[in-house]
C-alpha cells in the first residue's frame, strides 16, 4: 500500500490501497508480487461485496460501430477441435495462453491449422533474417538464457526485415508508416493479421478509435466487446469512492522520488509517451476532460523508482470504466498442462526462454480527446502551472491492462500462426513473455518467435532475457528436465524457514504471517496437496488483529511443522504428467449417523460389478472410537458430511486403491456418495469448519501417498441404496466371502489424530479472537502487500 501523508483534495491525507489501483498497479506496489496477486483468498465464501455482479443491459450488438459484422468465436477457432485441457486437480478447463479465445498455442501442435500460404512465405522470410543474425541457433539461445552477450538485431537490420514482410502485404507502402507516439508497425500488422483470418485485425488500423488513430480511455464510455477473443466480462472489482477532485497532489511517495520523477518523465517524453504543458494550455484544449491525478513512487531494488498514477481517487477516472471483455491469463496449472504434453507426445530434451516487454502498458496510444484524463505534475511543479501529459497507456488507469492486453494477443497470434505444428508453446502474462519448445527445431522456433515479437515493434528488455532447462515465470518454477512446475527452491526454503520459526517461537507476527500466507495460498495454485492445509491458517489469521504479534494455538503449530516437513521433502515442485488412467466410478460410500453410533459402508462397483460379486466392508464406530463426531444432545446426526468423508478415506484403503504404474503417474477415480456437500468438497479441497477440515487433510494426505486424484459424484439416494444397505446391517445382496473385514485400528489416520488433539483449542482460540472488540475496518489490499523479498 502506498500510504500518503498528504495528497488528498488540495492536502488531505489520503490512502491508496491495492484493491482501488490497476493490476499492474499492484504488480507494481508489490514489487516481484505477480504471485501474490494471483494467490487465492480464503477458502470460505467469497465476499460479495468486494464485486460488482454485471446489471442488466443490451445485449451486445452483432455489429462494430461501422456496421460490419463481428466475428464469432465459432468461425476463428485457433485449431482443430477443442483446445488442450487442463485437468488439474480435478477441475478441466480450457487452456490460457493470454493471446486470446482463438489463439493457436492454446491448441495442441498437432491440433493446429496448417500455415497458409501467405504465413508459409513469412515464415520463410523471418526465417531468412534470423539465420543471418543468429547464425548458430543453439549457442544463440543457450546464450539468451544464461544472459551472456548475444548479437542484437540494429535498426538497419530490423529495417531490412520489415521491408521485406511489407512486400508481401497488399499496400506496402501503408504498411511502412509508423504511427506516432507508439513502437508498433500497427499498418503492417494488420495487414498480416487479415490476410491470417484473425477477427480483430481491424481494431488495429480501420476502425473509429483504432490503435493507429488512439484507443479511448473508456471513461463513461461503453467499452467495446469481441466475442471471438474474449469471454464476457459478468463481474468487476469495486473502486473506492471519494469526492470528486479534479486536481489532486502527490503523495509523500512520491516526493521522496525527489527529481527521478521529472527525469523519468523527460525520458519518457523523449518516446512521444508523455509532453509538458501549462495548466492554462490544457484547460483551454481539454476543458471538463482535465484530470489532474496524484502520484506515489515505489523504490526498486536498482535505486530507481517505478511511478504509480492513482486514476481512481479525486480523479475518479477508475470508477467510470467498465471493460466488457475478460482478459484471461495463464497460471501455473496451464503451464504444467504444457509441460505434462511436452514430456509425453514429444521425446527428447526440450528448453524455455522468459522475456519482458519493456514499459508494455505504455506502448499503445489512447485517443487524442482523452489525454487530458491522464494528466499529472512532477515535483518541481508541485505548486506551479506546468503539468505533464500522459498520451500512451497509463499504470493505474482501469482499461490499461485491457488494451495492452488486446494488443498483445494480436502480436502472440501472429507469431503463434508462424509455429503452425511445431512443438512449441507460448503464453504470456501481462508484459511477461514465456516461451516451451521441443523436437528438432527446437532453437529455431524459439528464435523464431523473439525475431517476429522484435519485427512487429515490440520492445523487448534484452537484460531480462533468461531460461534454460528451467526458469522462473511470474512466480512459478518451470522444470523442462523433470517436467515439474511448482516454486523454486529458494522460495521453498524461505517458507520453510518461516514455519520452522513461527512454531518454534510459538509466537507470530501477523503481518508477516498474512505476507507468508499469501505466498503459501499462490504456491498452492499449483501444489495441490498443499490446498486443505492452508484452511485453518486463513481462519486463524483473518480472526487475529492484522497488526499483533500473538501466541499460535497447537493445531497451527502442527500445520506449518507439516507444510514444512513436505517442503522440505522436495514436494515444493509438482510432477506434470497426464492421467495414466481414468478408472471412472469406483466405488460407492454412505455413513449413517446415529445417537450412539457412526456406521460406514461402501462397495467396489467399477466396471459395473454386480453387488453378488463385489468386495464390501461395513465397519461400526462407537463414541469411545471417534468421540469428536458427536454432540450432547445431538449425538452424530451434526456431523453427516464427515461422517460420509472418513467412509471414502476407508473405502479408499480397505479397497487398497493405488496408482498401477510406477514414476510420477497418477490415477484417477471417481465414487458415489449421496451427500450433496462433499460432491463439492473434493472439487474444492478446503473447509475451515472442523472436523471437516482436518478430515481433508488426511484425504488429501491418504491420495498424494497413492498417488490418486479423486472426484467424488453425488448420486441421489435412490441410486445409492446399495451402500445404505451396508449401514444398515442389510447384507443379503452382498456375498459374505468377498466382505473386507476392516477395523478403526488398521484404518491410517495419523495426521487426523494428531489434529484431532488440538482442535478443540484452536476452535476455543479462533471463537475468542471472534468475540474481541471489532478492530478498525481493514485496508483492502493492505494484506496483501510484500514487506520482505521472497527469494
Amino acid at each position: 500500500m502506498v500510504k500518503a501523508v498528504k495528497g488528498g483534495p488540495r492536502g488531505e491525507p489520503v490512502e491508496v490501497s491495492n484493491a482501488t489501483l490497476s493490476g499492474e498497479m499492484v504488480k507494481a506496489v508489490n514489487g516481484e508480487a505477480r504471485g501474490l496477486q494471483l494467490a487465492q483468498p480464503a477458502p470460505t465464501e467469497e465476499l460479495e461485496d468486494d464485486w460488482q455482479k454485471e446489471q442488466p443491459e443490451e445485449p451486445s450488438s452483432d455489429e462494430e460501430p461501422d456496421g460490419t459484422l463481428k466475428p464469432k468465436l465459432q468461425d476463428h477457432r485457433g485449431g482443430v477441435g477443442p483446445p488442450v485441457q487442463v485437468d488439474w486437480g480435478g477441475r478441466v478447463r480450457e487452456l490460457t495462453d493470454g493471446f486470446g479465445l482463438c489463439s493457436p498455442t492454446r491448441w495442441h501442435p498437432k491440433d493446429r491449422h496448417v500455415r497458409s500460404a501467405f504465413t508459409e512465405k513469412l515464415r520463410d522470410t523471418v526465417l531468412k533474417h534470423v539465420n543471418k543474425w543468429w547464425p548458430e541457433t543453439t549457442k544463440t539461445v543457450m546464450f539468451l538464457a544464461v544472459g551472456k552477450e548475444i548479437h542484437k538485431p540494429s535498426e538497419e537490420e530490423l529495417g531490412l526485415l520489415r521491408e521485406d514482410w511489407f512486400r508481401l502485404l497488399p499496400d506496402p507502402e501503408m504498411a511502412s508508416k509508423l504511427p506516432a507516439f507508439q513502437p508498433f508497425f500497427l499498418h503492417a500488422m494488420a495487414q498480416t493479421a487479415d490476410l491470417q483470418g484473425d477477427p480483430d485485425w481491424r481494431v488495429l488500423d480501420r476502425v473509429k478509435d483504432s490503435y493507429a488513430e488512439g484507443v479511448p480511455v473508456g471513461f463513461q464510455e461503453k467499452m467495446p466487446r469481441v466475442p471471438a477473443v474474449f469471454r464476457r466480462k459478468t463481474r468487476w472489482r469495486k473502486v473506492n469512492e471519494s469526492c470528486l477532485n479534479t486536481d489532486m497532489d502527490n503523495y509523500s511517495s512520491a516526493a521522496l522520488a525527489g527529481d527521478a520523477l521529472r527525469k523519468s518523465f523527460v525520458e519518457e517524453s523523449k518516446l512521444g509517451m508523455m509532453f509538458e504543458t501549462t495548466l492554462t494550455l490544457a484547460k483551454e484544449q481539454f476543458k471538463d476532460r482535465l484530470r489532474i491525478a496524484a502520484l506515489g513512487a515505489i523504490e526498486k531494488s536498482d535505486d530507481s523508482f517505478r511511478i504509480l498514477f492513482d486514476g481512481t481517487h479525486g480523479v475518479k477516472l477508475n470508477n467510470d470504466i467498465k471493460p466488457r471483455d475478460h482478459l484471461d491469463f495463464p497460471m501455473g496449472s496451464d503451464a504444467g498442462t504444457q509441460l505434462a504434453h511436452s514430456k509425453e507426445d514429444m521425446p527428447g530434451a526440450h528448453f524455455t526462454i522468459a522475456a519482458d516487454v519493456s514499459k508494455a502498458h505504455r506502448r499503445f496510444k489512447h485517443a487524442v480527446r482523452d489525454w487530458g484524463l491522464l494528466t499529472c505534475r512532477d515535483n518541481g511543479a508541485a505548486t506551479g502551472d506546468m503539468v505533464w501529459i500522459n498520451r500512451v497507456g497509463t499504470f493505474g488507469v482501469a482499461s490499461a491492462a485491457y488494451w495492452w492486453g488486446r494488443l498483445a494477443g494480436l502480436i502472440g497470434r501472429l507469431s503463434g500462426r508462424l509455429l503452425g505444428r511445431s512443438f512449441c508453446w507460448q503464453s504470456i502474462f501481462a508484459d511477461d513473455l514465456v516461451i516451451l519448445a521441443g523436437g528438432q527445431d527446437k532453437w529455431l522456433s524459439i528464435l523464431l518467435i523473439i525475431a517476429a515479437w522484435l519485427m512487429v515493434g515490440t520492445p523487448l528488455a534484452w537484460h531480462k532475457f533468461r531460461g534454460g532447462l528451467a526458469t522462473d515465470w511470474v512466480g512459478y518454477y518451470l522444470d523442462m528436465q523433470t517436467f515439474s512446475v511448482g516454486i523454486s527452491l529458494a522460495r521453498a526454503q524461505w517458507l520453510t524457514r518461516w514455519a520452522v520459526q513461527v512454531h518454534q517461537d510459538g509466537m507470530a507476527d501477523m503481518r508477516r504471517f498474512a505476507e507468508a500466507l499469501g505466498r503459501l495460498g499462490f504456491a498452492a495454485q499449483v501444489l495441490l496437496w498443499a490446498k486443505p492445509f492452508l484452511a485453518p491458517l486463513y481462519a486463524w489469521s483473518a480472526a487475529a488483529p492484522s497488526e499483533a504479534t500473538i501466541r499460535v494455538p497447537k493445531m497451527i503449530r502442527l500445520t506449518l511443522l507439516f507444510l514444512e516437513e513436505q517442503l522440505k521433502d522436495g514436494r515444493h515442485m509438482l510432477p506434470c504428467r497426464k492421467l495414466w488412467r481414468d478408472h471412472g466410478e469406483w466405488f460407492r460410500t454412505d455413513a449413517k449417523c446415529d445417537p450412539d453410533k457412526v456406521v460406514l459402508g461402501g462397495w467396489v462397483c467399477k466396471e459395473g460389478t454386480p453387488t453378488s460379486r463385489a468386495s464390501w466392508f461395513s465397519l461400526t464406530l462407537t463414541k469411545i472410537q471417534v468421540p469428536w463426531l458427536f454432540k450432547t444432545d445431538k449425538g452424530s446426526s451434526w456431523a453427516s458430511t464427515s461422517a460420509e468423508l472418513l467412509a471414502t478415506i476407508v473405502a479408499i484403503q480397505a479397497f487398497d486403491i493405488s496408482c498401477e504404474t510406477g514414476g510420477t503417474a497418477v490415477t484417477r477415480i471417481s465414487a458415489g456418495t449421496d451427500n450433496q456437500a462433499n460432491d463439492r468438497l473434493s472439487r474444492k479441497m478446503s473447509s475451515t469448519k472442523m472436523p471437516l477440515g482436518l478430515l481433508l487433510m488426511q484425504l488429501a494426505t491418504t491420495l498424494s501417498l497413492r498417488r490418486l486424484q479423486l472426484r467424488l459424484d453425488w448420486r441421489p439416494r435412490e441410486e445409492n441404496s446399495e451402500a445404505d444397505d451396508l449401514t444398515n446391517d442389510r447384507f443379503s445382496d452382498f456375498d459374505e466371502t468377498e466382505r473386507i473385514l476392516i477395523s478403526w485400528e488398521q484404518v491410517d489416520k495419523s495426521l487426523l489424530e494428531k489434529l484431532l488433539l488440538c482442535q478443540e483449542e484452536y476452535e476455543d482460540e479462533l471463537s475468542a479472537l471472534k468475540k474481541r472488540e471489532a478492530p478498525a475496518p481493514k485496508r483492502k489490499g493492505k494484506e496483501k502487500r510484500c514487506r520482505t523479498e521472497w527469494a
